[in-house]
């Protein structure tokens, strides 16, 4: 008996609703849309071109195509899906657990003009209401972290996929390390300041992969393409550990916003221990699904 899909739901919608003010103020929320990393190329001189860079590379990893079917699972504030629509011409189907979500990217989505290929809707991207082989593609940016078991989330989108469909994933990944060390114990306390149980490892991610049935597997290791991010979180710890502290001493933070600091402080902490990467991961639903294809390790 195998146990059922697991995401910790209310502690993901309350710190994605009590946190959303740290995103507008130090990550362009109200004009880009975007909750992730970004991704930096040696010429890039702003995290506001970095946000918009990071959907582009997603999407060529992708390679998607314009009318294509694309879930975007895990949608914050509809960043993803939008870009999509605006630039490849896509009908995207966002989801998200929070329904404050949900409103905010309908809201946006009329506000740049695409509101007629996207649409949204409050959805556990673990077990969703689509029928089978509904997408051409199935997308998940500094989502997938979420799933408590990521065979779940990979079993649902094997679901949805069309054959010859494409998964991509942008997200953090955990390296090897012992279970009660130092290094699992500060990786804790930087996904605990998310709401995120833990970070799959980039091995484990790939087999249960193959294991679900996609192949093709690819890793893209662009650790090296989000470092400026890194870097700049960290940078607003101390000031803003004060300010937060202030805050909250009057009334006017809570301790999920002041732990949302801290894992600025963590998630510096544990890269320069190497105890994390990021990558973008591609596979491919057979387009007939007989035998399980190779898997590649392919690091840029």
């Amino acid at each position: 008996m195998t146990a059922s899909p697991k995401l910790n739901e209310e502690e993901i919608i309350a710190y994605y609703e009590d946190c959303e003010v740290d995103y507008r103020l130090l990550w362009h929320l109200d004009t880009h849309l975007c909750m992730h990393y970004g991704y930096w190329e040696k010429d890039t001189r702003r995290l506001r071109d970095a946000l918009v860079l990071m959907n582009e590379k997603m999407a060529s990893y992708a390679d998607i195509q314009p009318g294509e079917e694309v879930l975007d699972a895990g949608c914050g504030v509809g960043g993803s899906s939008i870009f999509l629509a605006g630039m490849h011409g896509c009908r995207v189907q966002g989801i998200t657990l929070s329904g404050k979500q949900v409103d905010r990217c309908r809201e946006n989505a009329c506000k740049h003009g695409v509101d007629e290929l996207v649409s949204f809707s409050r959805q556990n991207y673990l077990h969703t209401e689509f029928p089978d082989e509904s997408f051409d593609v199935v997308w998940g940016l500094e989502s997938i972290c979420y799933a408590e078991d990521k065979a779940d989330f990979l079993r649902e989108a094997y679901r949805l996929l069309r054959p010859g469909g494409r998964l991509v994933v942008g997200d953090f990944f955990s390296t090897p390390m012992e279970p009660d060390s130092s290094e699992a114990a500060l990786m804790a306390k930087w996904t605990a300041t998310w709401a995120i149980g833990s970070y799959a490892e980039t091995g484990v991610f790939v087999s249960k992969a193959g294991h679900e049935g996609f192949t093709g597997v690819m890793v893209n290791d662009i650790t090296d393409r989000v470092v400026p991010s890194i870097r700049r979180l960290y940078y607003t710890f101390f000031p803003g550990l004060i300010c937060t502290k202030v805050l909250q001493w009057l009334g006017l933070r809570n301790k999920r916003q002041t732990a949302n600091t801290w894992s600025t402080w963590y998630q510096y902490r544990a890269w320069k221990r190497g105890l994390w990467k990021y990558n973008i991961i591609t596979a491919v639903k057979p387009a007939a699904s007989s035998a399980f294809g190779n898997v590649n390790l392919h690091q840029k």
